[in-house]
């Protein structure tokens, strides 16, 4: 009985508003904690931030273990955001032991997991993660399309240009630094121009080392693969985004042809008006 107590103790801290909010504000700090972090700082700044990180860490196993207490192991892991926070728990407090041993300064890059944290505590940014993962398989279709584009304009452009994109200096031949001399320089070339960086000077260069019939090959890279096919990308998440919109919507609206409750109860409010209504009218004849 004394457990049961403790446990119903628990569980009401746990499940109140007060206890999310607090732990929502203990990311929000840990957050900006993690920001204000810069080489060469003092090292009176190092060891504060050092010991908020103990807090903070420390902070998030007391939440760990009272859900652990509370919830149960099974009960615990149900939800994705525990095993979630759970994860970054063992991390750090993994990096928190290393560290105390001279290693695993690697770990470090793992507390900025924590600022994940706060997507439990956004509804709607939940709902904009579930969108984008059920548009992860039309995503995974386009980045295969996106591969083929690359591949095959990487192999044209080894056809058309490899060994020509190339300078001299005292003598000596030094290809440029965009070039299509080999199929992974030529992809990382393809890439370049994809996202419009200096794609005017490989385009000159093109150009200059071959012919003016050269900007045909940018043109169409640069038309069918800026602006077909990175639209296309967009287009599949706006039409995600509209299906949950839509579906959101359809929810929220009531059903009048649908036998709930509080439909039979405004049917039987407006049979009744129509009685009342007839009935007068009698009244009067």
């Amino acid at each position: 009985a004394f457990w049961r107590l403790i446990c119903d103790t628990f569980r009401k801290i746990v499940d109140s508003k007060y206890f999310g909010r607090g732990i929502m504000t203990a990311i929000l700090v840990n957050t900006l904690s993690m920001g204000i972090e810069y080489h060469e700082q003092p090292e009176e700044l190092t060891n504060a931030l050092e010991i908020s990180n103990i807090v903070f860490t420390s902070l998030f196993a007391l939440e760990m273990l009272l859900k652990l207490l509370v919830y149960g192991p099974f009960g615990y892991i149900k939800n994705p955001y525990n095993i979630f926070d759970g994860v970054i728990v063992v991390i750090s407090v993994w990096e928190i032991v290393g560290q105390q041993g001279g290693g695993l300064s690697v770990l470090r890059t793992f507390r900025l997991m924590r600022v994940l944290k706060l997507v439990r505590f956004l509804p709607a940014l939940q709902r904009q993660l579930v969108v984008l993962m059920k548009t992860m398989d039309n995503v995974a279709t386009f980045c295969m399309l996106l591969m083929l584009f690359i591949f095959i304009f990487s192999i044209l452009g080894m056809h058309l240009f490899g060994c020509k994109f190339a300078s001299e200096r005292d003598g000596d031949t030094l290809p440029d630094r965009k070039n299509f001399d080999s199929l992974l320089w030529a992809i990382v070339t393809v890439f370049q121009i994809l996202t419009q960086e200096d794609w005017n000077k490989v385009l000159y260069n093109g150009m200059a080392s071959t012919s003016s019939w050269a900007a045909l090959y940018f043109i169409a890279l640069m038309t069918f693969g800026n602006y077909v096919l990175f639209n296309l990308l967009v287009a599949i998440l706006v039409e995600g985004f509209q299906a949950e919109g839509d579906a959101t919507k359809s929810e929220s609206e009531p059903d009048f042809f649908s036998p709930s409750v509080d439909g039979d109860g405004d049917r039987k409010k407006r049979l009744a008006l129509v009685a009342l209504g007839e009935h007068a009218e009698l009244r009067k004849s």
